[in-house]
């Protein structure tokens, strides 16, 4: 079957309360094939604020090395780290047509708000398995939407069903605090790491899922990863 590829912004980050005399996970993730050619999306509506010219789709974002943006990267099952931080206030801005971050990390327990920095109308979608759902209009004068509260670990496909095919995000909805998206580069850290053995998991929208054992024990670990295109 014919892959199709395509380009995104990125969003490091992490929520936790951070733990004293710990190490940290670093590296770069790679696309492991030759960069595909890849296709634009089309700007068929409010052009005077989407952009008239076509645009690349924000499902595969490489650098010029094949750094992969928009990875996320999750230590698991770490015992005695940091715990969680839901209190933190966390926003997803629409501006221009898109969704900022592409890939926004979710706190299970936190909740959201949804803002729209643009003279015309979107909707937010959410698509979730086992959080409530979200599908709201948000005209010009409602700038800003509170979610209901995220309390199960999953990841969720956003859209806006005003600019479909245009408009498209992720959010990652985390139970461990060691949970990162990847820079425009492709690379990521994850800091405050306890000394140990881990399973740590890669998962790209458009790249599937890929798991690693990596040792920290004191420093700075490294972890490079290159990922394949998902079969099928």
């Amino acid at each position: 079957m014919k892959k199709s590829f395509v380009f995104t912004t990125v969003f490091l980050a992490g929520f936790g309360v951070a733990t004293a005399q710990a190490g940290s996970l670093s590296g770069t993730i790679k696309l492991g094939v030759d960069a595909p050619k890849l296709p634009m999306v089309k700007v068929d509506k409010d052009p005077e604020v989407c952009g008239a010219a076509d645009r690349p789709s924000e499902k595969l974002m490489l650098s010029k090395d094949k750094g992969v943006a928009n990875a996320v990267i999750t230590i698991k099952d770490v015992k005695g780290g940091k715990a969680l931080d839901p209190s933190k206030k966390i926003e997803f801005v629409q501006q221009k047509c898109r969704f900022h971050p592409h890939v926004l990390i979710i706190p299970k327990g936190a909740v959201i708000d949804v803002v729209n920095n643009d003279p015309i109308t979107h909707n937010i979608h959410t698509f979730p398995k086992e959080n409530p759902p979200l599908n709201k209009a948000q005209p010009t004068t409602l700038k800003r939407i509170t979610s209901p509260k995220f309390e199960v670990a999953e990841t969720i496909k956003v859209q806006c069903d005003i600019h479909r095919g245009l408009m498209s995000a992720w959010f990652v909805v985390a139970d461990s605090p060691y949970t990162v998206v990847s820079d425009a580069s492709g690379n990521f850290k994850i800091s405050d790491v306890p000394d140990g053995t881990y399973q740590v998991e890669i998962w790209h929208e458009a790249l599937g899922k890929e798991t690693k054992e990596v040792t920290i024990k004191g420093g700075d670990a490294k972890l490079d990863v290159s990922l394949l295109p998902k079969k099928g």
